[in-house]
Formats: C-alpha cells, sequence, structure tokens
C-alpha cells in the first residue's frame, strides 16, 4: 500500500519567509492569487467573480469616493462621486422601481477626492450628509429623493403612502427639489406634512415635470465655511461637532454641536461650542479610539483630543486641547480611506508602509501600534498604494491598490476557546478603488469607469445581465504552495504517484497542476490537468454537480460555509516516473470562464531516494 504525505488544513498566506523552511509547509505562498483560504477546512479554492451594480458606463473616470449612507429613518443610500457627479443608486422609491444610479449633483470637482460625514440637524430632525472635496465650501445633502405622481400648476403630488417630510423632505431649511430629468429646481413653502407639496415655482405643468420624474432635495452649498480662500479636506463628526483639517495648514476647526457652520467660542469657552486646534503638521485623517477623537497629521504623528470640564467663578466651561503621541518615522495614516475602526482599535495604512492597529493610549503618550502586514510585509514593500481605500466587512479588513488592481485581505478568526488569530489572504485581482457595503454584502467601485461591482459573485469577472458568455472575464486562480523538504533538506527524495482530492465544477476542464522540482523547478517541471467532467475521477453523477442545480454565488467560495452544491468531490491519483528531488512545490492554476475548485488534500507517495546526492559538490 503506497503511503502518500498529504497536505492539508492550509493555515494562511505569507511571502515574508524562507518558501522552502518547514513551519511555511501550510502556507501558499508569492506567486498565489485569485484564490481563498477556507480556515474553517482548511482548504483552498478559486475566488468568486465580480457582477455589475447599474448599467456599464465606458467612460474614463474612476469612482473617487464611496459611502452607504444608512439613515437615521432607516433607509440605505449607496453613494459614489465621479467626474464631477454625486450618484446615488436608487431600488424602490415610493412604490416604484428605479434599480440604477441617480445623478444628485453635478459641477462638482473632478480631481478631489470628497470626504464624507453625517451630522443630525435638530431643526429638521435629520440626519445630514456632510461633505468637503478641496475648496472653502461645506456641502449638505438632506437625502431626500421621491417620484412624481402628478402635477398641477402650483403643487407636485409624490408617489407612496409616506409623506414628503417622512421621505425627507425639508421644512425649516432649503426648500428646493430638483428633477434628474431636466435639472430644473422647484421651491416650495408647504404640504411636506402630505404627500402634496403646495405654492411650488415654478409652474410645474409648463416645466415638463411629468408624472414618474424622479426629485431630489437640493444640495446646499456653505460658502467660506470655516474661512474663505481655505482648501478643506477631511470632515469627521464627534458628539455631533464637525472637525475639518486641510492638507495645507496645520489648522483643525471644530464647529458648534447646534450649528456645523458656527466656529465661535467663548472665553472661557463653553462645552459645545466651537474651537480652533493647532497641529504641527497638516491633518492626514480623522477617527475615533474608546469615544477619543484621533487626528493623524503629516506623515508620522498622531494626536488624541481632550476635553476637560472646569469651574471659571460660576461659570462651568470646558478646556480642549491636543495631545501628541510618541510614534516612530513614517508610523501616522497613509489617507483617510484606509483607517477603519474595530472594536476599541484602529486599523489604517501607515506611510512605512504597513498595517497597523492602534489600539490603546496610556497616560505616557505611548500608543500600542501592532503591526498586522508582518507576513506579507515584501507585498507591502513593493506595493503602490496610491488612492488606498479600507472597508471592515464580515471579520475582514480590506485594502486596495488601485493602481495594481489588487484587493488585500486580512482575516479575523475566532477559536473555539474564544480567542483570536489572523492570516492573509493571497491577493486578488480585481479593478476596483473604492469599497462599499450596501444592504449587507461587498461591493467594489471601478479604478477606470463609473461601475460598481458586487464582489465574490459567480465564477467569472463582468457578468451582467443578459451579456453573452464570450463576453465573460476569465479569471486566472493560482495558488503557489510552499516547497516540502519532509523534514530532511539535504536528503534526495522521489516519488512515482501524486493524491489530489477537491470539489470541482463540470465546467472546469483546465484545472493545471504543476509539480515543481527542486527550488524554482531546477530539476523539472511536470504538469497534469485536471477536468471536471472526467468520470473515472468523480465521486458523484455528473447530474449532481450540474452548475444548473444551484445559483452560482449562492455560497463564498472559499467562505465559512459548506461546500457550494454545485461542486463536484474528486480524488485522483497521477502516476509519473521517479525523480529525485530535495524539495517540491505544488502549484494549482486555472484561467478561463465559469471555473470553480477547491482543493482539500495533495500528495505524493515520497520516499527517500537510495541515490547519494551529488550535486552541488566541490
Amino acid at each position: 500500500m503506497e503511503k502518500f504525505q498529504l497536505r492539508d488544513k492550509i493555515i494562511g498566506y505569507s511571502t515574508n519567509r524562507e518558501a522552502t523552511a518547514e513551519t511555511s509547509e501550510r502556507y501558499l505562498v508569492d506567486g498565489s492569487q485569485n484564490v481563498l483560504i477556507d480556515p474553517n477546512f482548511g482548504k483552498f479554492s478559486s475566488r468568486g467573480g465580480y457582477s455589475y451594480l447599474g448599467a456599464l458606463n465606458t467612460a474614463l473616470t474612476p469612482v473617487r469616493q464611496a459611502f452607504t449612507w444608512n439613515n437615521s429613518i432607516g433607509g440605505e443610500l449607496p453613494i459614489r462621486w465621479y467626474d464631477d457627479e454625486l450618484e446615488v443608486y436608487l431600488g424602490t422609491v415610493g412604490g416604484q422601481a428605479i434599480n440604477a444610479w441617480t445623478r444628485v449633483a453635478s459641477s462638482l470637482s473632478t480631481t478631489a477626492t470628497p470626504r464624507a460625514t453625517l451630522w443630525w440637524d435638530t431643526g429638521e430632525d435629520l440626519d445630514l450628509l456632510l461633505w468637503v472635496q478641496n475648496d472653502d465650501n461645506i456641502y449638505e445633502w438632506g437625502g431626500g429623493v421621491f417620484t412624481v405622481a402628478s402635477v398641477t400648476s402650483n403643487t407636485i403630488t409624490k408617489n407612496g403612502t409616506n409623506t414628503f417630510g417622512q421621505d425627507r423632505a425639508y421644512s425649516t431649511g432649503d426648500k428646493i427639489l430638483v428633477c434628474v430629468r431636466t435639472g430644473t429646481e422647484f421651491t416650495y413653502t408647504g404640504g411636506e406634512s402630505t404627500t402634496t407639496l403646495t405654492s411650488v415655482t415654478p409652474d410645474p405643468t409648463a416645466s415638463d415635470l411629468i408624472a414618474g420624474d424622479i426629485l431630489t432635495q437640493k444640495i446646499v452649498t456653505k460658502s467660506n465655511t470655516p474661512l474663505a480662500d481655505r482648501k478643506n479636506n477631511y470632515i469627521f463628526t464627534h458628539e455631533n461637532q464637525i472637525y475639518v483639517g486641510s492638507d495645507t495648514n496645520n489648522e483643525v476647526y471644530i464647529s458648534k454641536n447646534t450649528d456645523y457652520t458656527a466656529f465661535t467660542f467663548s472665553s472661557p469657552r463653553i462645552s459645545g461650542e466651537g474651537a480652533l486646534l493647532v497641529l504641527d503638521a497638516p491633518v492626514k485623517g480623522f477617527g475615533s479610539l474608546s469615544k477619543i477623537p484621533v487626528i493623524f497629521a503629516g506623515k508620522s504623528d498622531i494626536y488624541t483630543v481632550e476635553f476637560n470640564e472646569i469651574t471659571v467663578s460660576t461659570t462651568l466651561a470646558e478646556t480642549l486641547k491636543v495631545r501628541k503621541l510618541k510614534t516612530g518615522v513614517n508610523q501616522g495614516v497613509y489617507n483617510q480611506e484606509t483607517i477603519v475602526p474595530l472594536g476599541n482599535a484602529l486599523i489604517y495604512l501607515t506611510n512605512e508602509p504597513a498595517l497597523r492597529a492602534l489600539e490603546t493610549v496610556d497616560t505616557a503618550d505611548q500608543p500600542q501600534l501592532r503591526s498586522l502586514s508582518n507576513p506579507i510585509k515584501p507585498d507591502f514593500d513593493d506595493e503602490d498604494f496610491t488612492n488606498a481605500f479600507g472597508i471592515w466587512h464580515k471579520n475582514r479588513y480590506y485594502l486596495t491598490a488601485p493602481n495594481n488592481s489588487k484587493l488585500y485581505i486580512l482575516d479575523y478568526v475566532e477559536t473555539a476557546d474564544g480567542g483570536l488569530t489572523r492570516f492573509w489572504q493571497p491577493p486578488q485581482i480585481y479593478p476596483i478603488r473604492c469599497l462599499s457595503v450596501i444592504s449587507g454584502v461587498l461591493y467594489g467601485h471601478s479604478s477606470a469607469v463609473p461601475e460598481t461591482y458586487l464582489l465574490f459573485n459567480g465564477t467569472s469577472d463582468g457578468v451582467y445581465d443578459g451579456m453573452a458568455v464570450a463576453d465573460k472575464i476569465p479569471i486566472n486562480a493560482k495558488a503557489v504552495m510552499a516547497y516540502r523538504t519532509y523534514g530532511k533538506r539535504d536528503a534526495l527524495k522521489n516519488h512515482d504517484e501524486f493524491y489530489v482530492e477537491g470539489n470541482i465544477s463540470p465546467s472546469t476542464d483546465n484545472l493545471i497542476l504543476t509539480l515543481r522540482y527542486d527550488f524554482g523547478g531546477f530539476t523539472q517541471e511536470t504538469l497534469f490537468t485536471i477536468n471536471g467532467t472526467n468520470p473515472d475521477i468523480l465521486l458523484e453523477s455528473l447530474e449532481a454537480t450540474s452548475l444548473g442545480q444551484q445559483p452560482l454565488g449562492t455560497q463564498p467560495l472559499g467562505g465559512s460555509v459548506q461546500t457550494p452544491p454545485e461542486l463536484g468531490r474528486f480524488r485522483v491519483i497521477f502516476e509519473m516516473p521517479k525523480e529525485d528531488y530535495n524539495e517540491l512545490q505544488e502549484i494549482y492554476e486555472s484561467d478561463g470562464v465559469d471555473q470553480a475548485w477547491e482543493i482539500i488534500a495533495g500528495g505524493g507517495a515520497v520516499k527517500f531516494s537510495n541515490r547519494r546526492n551529488t550535486t552541488n559538490r566541490l
């Protein structure tokens, strides 16, 4: 009976260790891409593809920013900025199905990176979206979206049973709606508590406003806020006070908690009033750690903001100051978009570059900065993180590197005893820049065109309703495993059989196994093909594994659930002539449309050779 030396339970991806070391055997290594490791079952698989959310668009303008607004009335508004436009994805509005990206504003900056925050307006009793874009303004949108049921010469009636006010029409602010189709603005004076606005001007019937048109609340521009000729690049909310930072000066303006346009304060300062902070470098990002505002500045600086109540005469006042933390060179944040809160920590990309976690701040001004990217340090050292974007979703930190179309994934896994482990996935190749969670699912926004994609969906890239099979984009999935020395680096080994077990779809006809004998394939490379329609290796009928049995993408390939039912179990033993080697490497690769596979275990019937090692002797 042959005894196969099987390798199973792959535990991560690493490029910061010797690929032939015995401790590396359970890792995928450099060269791996578009495969996912399952931490529960120890297997790895080809990744899912991406499909479009909304229409295709060939304009060469990337999505520069994205924000999912889960608003105070229980709605969800996915937002994206590209070229000079702000768009929102609308599903059903007032009972009318739209299901498309819809323009809310145009004539915005075509180059700046917009940054947004939410602020509560006690007058409107609504949360508002505020953003800045490298000018001296703060922009406001109330999030009101409506569809027209009917119009008269001075009224507009909406679809649905909600009143205009319930669907976020302003009752105290700028009472102006804009028709998406024509760009015409309509001012109203009443009717917000009903489904019909009154005293509407200009005449809707004379302005080509028709049933089915989409109306949005007009964007409000607060000019010269906090002051004229200042470049506003960063905005952040803490206890309903707005913090505004700039790339071009060291000042941070803080607003009043009842008016985001008011930045003045008394002497002594009263709690809730505005404030001015002066740092040692321009702002690069904001965050919050255990309810303490955190400000990143320059390439290395991190500050916390401290509030202390004091009594001045009979007045209860408040002092506000910044405390600079002790950090190393280039340990500041790379950009605002990579700062992601996780419990009592902030995960962020540094200028080193490295991924770090700012976990606690003690009284000695010494923060705990845990390094998270050491296992793939060579990848980070070689990467171009221009316009990087980070997000947390379902126990994973995702980080994009748009210029190289790479998506890095750091997995967090809770162990049976309540502990926590982390591991890196191999890089995923996706043409994305920004990330969003929409309806609980991860989406990526294109780094080249105004498009948005559902990630890890199906088994091909670029899938769109009505597209022909030829329009699908193949996925080059490649799993490069660390070399195996079988516990004795200097000894020669050989085998004449190699076992592989996994799951495969019938449409996967070219899963290639490469066996690389000695480092870099110095001795030889041997290729074998695993075919998902080969009845000699399948453990069930082709009918049971038909792709039509279950919709692809309903269960994540390589995720934390059981094997998708459309994949059939296979076992195969390849036979080959014996060839002596010191170390052996396995590589699994596919490059086609509708390819789906998982590898559970593999290994040769390895024995130590009877031959004396005569190579490399002097």
